[in-house]
């Protein structure tokens, strides 16, 4: 059995403060709830945002963090069950949606259309298309 252990670069509290190209909020509960409950994540998406670079959340994420925090943007997605769409007055129901220089997602069956639209704004559509055919996959 494999045990792996995801050991991170710097702790939160040492990104704020710096400029990122994309900052992305995974999914999941409760790990949505204590992205939402963090005031230096809270600081790093708001300063993102007000600079209009990209920010990203999946499935209980945009609806958990985003909405809670005023980052959602006119249309947007989520993880489609009534209380998560509820919380996001322009809910699509799409795999992923763009709006601005955000973009959001319904959940782990659309992580991988999520992570290439990601690709695909920092790197362009030709580079998408090229790791999507290497991952036998399409682009949402």
């Amino acid at each position: 059995m494999c045990a792996w252990q995801l050991v991170a670069d710097c702790k939160i509290d040492e990104c704020v403060g710096k400029e990122w190209d994309a900052i992305a909020c995974p999914g999941g509960m409760p790990g949505a709830e204590h992205l939402r409950d963090s005031a230096p994540l809270t600081e790093l998406l708001k300063a993102q945002v007000v600079a209009n670079k990209l920010t990203a959340a999946v499935c209980a994420s945009p609806a958990v963090v985003f909405a809670t925090h005023g980052l959602l943007p006119a249309k947007a997605t989520c993880f489609p069950v009534d209380k998560f769409k509820a919380a996001v007055p322009g809910w699509e129901d799409a795999k992923v949606v763009v709006d601005g220089c955000v973009i959001t997602s319904q959940g782990p069956g659309t992580s991988l259309q999520f992570a290439l639209k990601i690709v695909e704004q920092l790197y362009g559509l030709p580079k998408a298309e090229e790791l999507a055919k290497g991952l036998l996959t399409t682009l949402a």
